[in-house]
């Protein structure tokens, strides 16, 4: 799979990303990651991306229940990935125009990423 949550430990999800993300590899992700929040409490996301290739054009891109719904359970969001994709991301995820911390990271700050979201 292209998109799963491979961590859930003390409120961290840790999700992983390869490859071209098709919107329902997404959606089942997504789904995922509310029902772990349900279980409470705050959750903060560390996305590891490894050979990203960007988003499939079909889907439903623009409903994206996590930034309208569930942004006051989320503490943080840490993105690794290639710089080349940081501003898409970026822009993906609503940096700026969400409360939520997003900070975005290269590979070799892994390291870094994962303290910062911790």
């Amino acid at each position: 799979m292209a998109c799963e949550i491979v961590g859930n430990q003390g409120g961290l999800l840790t999700v992983k990303i390869s490859g071209l993300l098709k919107w329902a590899e997404f959606a089942q992700t997504e789904k995922a990651a509310i029902e772990a929040m349900r279980s409470g409490g705050k959750v903060r996301f560390l996305i590891l991306t490894e050979n990203f290739q960007g988003w499939d054009s079909k889907g439903d891109w623009g409903g994206l229940l996590m930034q309208t719904r569930y942004d006051d359970q989320i503490e943080k969001i840490a993105i690794v990935g290639e710089p080349r994709w940081q501003e898409l991301v970026e822009v993906f995820t609503g940096k700026g125009l969400r409360s939520i911390e997003i900070r975005y990271f290269t590979p070799p700050q892994t390291a870094l990423a994962k303290a910062w979201v911790a």
